[in-house]
């Protein structure tokens, strides 16, 4: 389930960022929730965040209309992914383009497989970033939007700090009362 986690920058001014509980992509569990996020902030990224192409951050080419936030992982949700992945790789960023948004640990965290920065990280960045520049709010307001999907509106009303992914829950062993 997607959900907010509330961080703070280098400044220690305290902000937003949303994540997902479970991977978002080629091979991901793609969790309705989790994909809606993703799609939502792509959507914030590419198409509300007018005028920093100029930046290098242009929608996928042949993406002609606004990613819809429809919870369903497609071939037109996947192009971003994959899209987005490159584009921060070619800006210097260490990120795998794997086509999976992984849940972060942190913001600024590496990956400790990959040793690389997480993409839903750097997406995040990037919105919040963004927004901020152009005195927009459409990031920090993502949980209060009416143009977002009630299940995902409520989904970021958790706040909480790990993802599922990274949870170790200990499972108990049922006993059979001895041999």
């Amino acid at each position: 389930m997607a959900f907010t986690a509330v961080l703070t920058t280098q400044s220690s001014q305290p902000f937003p960022a949303y994540n997902v509980d479970w991977a978002v992509g080629r091979i991901g569990s793609n969790a309705r929730d989790d994909v809606m996020l993703v799609q939502a902030l792509l959507r914030i990224f590419y198409y509300e965040l007018m005028g920093f192409t100029d930046v290098g951050f242009e929608p996928p080419p042949n993406a002609t209309d606004p990613i819809a936030v429809d919870g369903r992982i497609g071939p037109i949700t996947q192009s971003h992914i994959v899209h987005f992945q490159s584009q921060i790789a070619a800006k210097g960023s260490p990120t795998t383009q794997d086509g999976i948004f992984d849940p972060f640990r942190g913001p600024g965290q590496l990956s400790t497989i990959t040793h690389s920065r997480y993409s839903l990280d750097a997406l995040n960045s990037g919105c919040n970033h963004f927004c901020n520049k152009q005195g927009i709010d459409n990031y920090r307001n993502l949980p209060n939007r009416q143009d977002v999907p009630a299940a995902l509106r409520a989904a970021l009303r958790t706040h909480k700090s790990t993802a599922a992914q990274y949870t170790y829950v200990p499972q108990t062993v049922p006993t059979t009362g001895g041999a």
